[in-house]
């Protein structure tokens, strides 16, 4: 199956075909729910290779410092730290061990982070993801712009509601999937344990990054799961909650999950967020007297708050079927 692919250097930066490009990002987000965009200057594989060489170094440390930097009073996750990733999909386990890292989140100031700095380039933690989260942000201020303008919306209309200056409610995360036994067990696992569960994002959209295949994504409309390809030189973008509830659902947040495999696996994720306060509600772009707003108005700070204390509640933000549904996307509030 080919997949949908986006050549970036047409996009961020003034190119002929930029109206092509612009088409073939509308035409995958809408019927695919995500892409491959290649050509990201900004973040280089060679720049790519060093971070997954620090999040090796990360996932290698000692039971013990990873405890003493596991949430709450740090930002780490996993079973070897008895903190769990939270359940998307009610009553399933997940694998997947994760260092997130977000501006606005986990401040600096009030969170504990590993001491090990980056043996390529001596970084410490927050200075490396800092700079990576700087890197993404060119990215994502060029996809934020390109979605105005593929909808011909006004320009800001989502570029001024996420900052570069570092206020969006964005997070990386570099995750870790050990593997499984065997293939076997891989097998065996997968009715009631993932890499990681079935879920949407909450935020506006994801960028990725994997080097080993896991990843699976349900195309909108879909009933069955599709494996995502490894391209070492491209990043997967998909759609989150937050831009199906401002498209009105022209775009639907992109339903994935990452099975058990018996190999291991190493992605580094960046949820591209907007700031806390943004009120997110139907465009007037995407509503009119055929197609009423469909989504109740939340500020990107109650979205968040809202689903993660949800899933802390043991709730799920994905409900189990075939091929089964997001709760969190369209979620009901009663005030913004």
């Amino acid at each position: 199956m080919a997949h949908p692919h986006v050549d970036m250097s047409q996009i961020m930066a003034p190119h002929p075909k930029r109206a092509v490009a612009l088409a073939q990002m509308r035409e995958a987000l809408t019927e695919r729910g995500y892409f491959y965009a290649s050509n990201v200057d900004c973040l280089p594989q060679e720049y790519i290779q060093s971070v997954y060489a620090y999040a090796g170094q990360l996932h290698a440390l000692p039971a013990q410092e990873k405890q003493r930097c596991a949430r709450p009073k740090g930002t780490y996750s996993g079973a070897d730290a008895s903190v769990n990733e939270l359940a998307y999909e009610v009553g399933s386990t997940a694998s997947v061990r994760a260092f997130d890292y977000s501006r606005v989140r986990f401040p600096t100031s009030g969170h504990v982070f590993p001491e090990a700095t980056c043996s390529e380039t001596g970084q410490t933690f927050v200075e490396l993801l800092d700079e990576l989260y700087e890197r993404q942000d060119q990215l994502a201020v060029s996809l934020m712009t390109a979605f105005e303008e593929m909808f011909a919306l006004a320009p800001g209309t989502f570029s001024n509601c996420f900052s570069g200056a570092g206020q969006d409610m964005g997070t990386i995360r570099l995750l870790h999937y050990p593997a499984a036994a065997s293939a076997e067990e891989a097998k065996r696992r997968q009715e009631a344990s993932y890499g990681i569960s079935p879920h949407t994002d909450f935020e506006a959209f994801t960028l990725m990054h994997q080097n080993a295949a896991g990843l699976q994504f349900l195309a909108p409309g879909g009933e069955e799961w599709l494996d995502a390809p490894v391209k070492s030189q491209e990043f997967v973008v998909i759609v989150g909650d937050v831009l199906e509830r401002f498209t009105n659902g022209t775009l639907k947040a992109t339903p994935h999950r990452v099975l058990q495999t018996p190999w291991e696996r190493y992605s580094i994720i960046r949820f591209n967020a907007m700031t806390p306060e943004t009120l997110i509600q139907p465009l007037p772009h995407f509503v009119s007297a055929s197609k009423p707003a469909m989504y109740t108005p939340v500020t990107m700070q109650k979205h968040m708050d809202t689903t993660l204390s949800r899933l802390e509640q043991g709730l799920g933000s994905w409900e189990k079927g075939a091929p089964g549904r997001s709760l969190s996307a369209s979620y009901v509030y009663d005030e913004p």
